[in-house]
């Protein structure tokens, strides 16, 4: 059976990380049916993934990947693996556990998604607290 990681990459230069591919990797990087990379928007390919979360030009992705992509990422210029956890059945829970039990790597985290509640107009003349969710996303 093959073993498969989930873990959530923070991103501090997604241009700086699309001109490392763009030098050092360009299959990480999807083209056309004629082998030209796409450039609008430039999509990085060839592992599981949640949307990508962006502030500017840092960002937030949840994947699942290979023992082996887990280790390439984590030595990848700009990537900072923020937590990691082999899959199994509901490790989405303990995953988020260890990245919110982590200062650090929750400091990382909240400079591109912000949990903090805000108020919203609710159509009736008043206003309401909306407080997003502590997880921007995970695989199922």
């Amino acid at each position: 059976m093959r073993q498969l990681v989930d873990g959530i990459l923070y991103i501090d230069s997604l241009s700086g990380l699309i001109a490392h591919f763009l030098t050092n990797a360009p299959e990480r990087l999807k083209a056309d049916g004629e082998g030209n990379i796409q450039t609008d928007p430039y999509i990085i390919i060839g592992f599981d993934r949640t949307p990508i979360k962006q502030s500017g030009n840092t960002a937030l992705v949840y994947v699942r990947m290979t023992p082996d992509e887990a280790t390439e990422w984590g030595a990848t210029p700009h990537v900072t693996i923020l937590a990691q956890r082999p899959y199994e059945a509901g490790v989405q829970d303990a995953l988020y556990a260890d990245l919110f039990a982590d200062s650090e790597a929750l400091v990382l985290y909240e400079s591109v998604y912000d949990r903090t509640p805000y108020q919203v107009d609710d159509g009736e003349g008043g206003t309401m607290t909306v407080t997003p969710p502590d997880r921007f996303g995970q695989m199922g």
